[in-house]
């Protein structure tokens, strides 16, 4: 497998902000709806966007170990 450059680890680091981010907003909506349904459509969303980011991650830190811990 080939180095990542900084351009991809910077697009990765975005991906990471924007499901941290999402997770945070679906966090919020859970607690603050009403609706049984809807609260179960957000908490589903925070496991979703959850597993994106720790899927994303694990990624990250398994090109990270290939590299001898160092990104190009």
């Amino acid at each position: 497998m080939q180095n990542l450059s900084t351009k991809e680890v910077n697009y990765i680091k975005d991906l990471l902000s924007w499901e941290l981010l999402t997770i945070k907003k679906c966090f919020q909506y859970t607690n603050q709806e009403a609706n049984p349904m809807r609260k179960q459509i957000y908490s589903n969303e925070v496991s979703v966007h959850k597993q994106n980011y720790l899927d994303l991650l694990n990624y990250t830190n398994q090109i990270i170990n290939r590299q001898g811990g160092q990104m190009q």
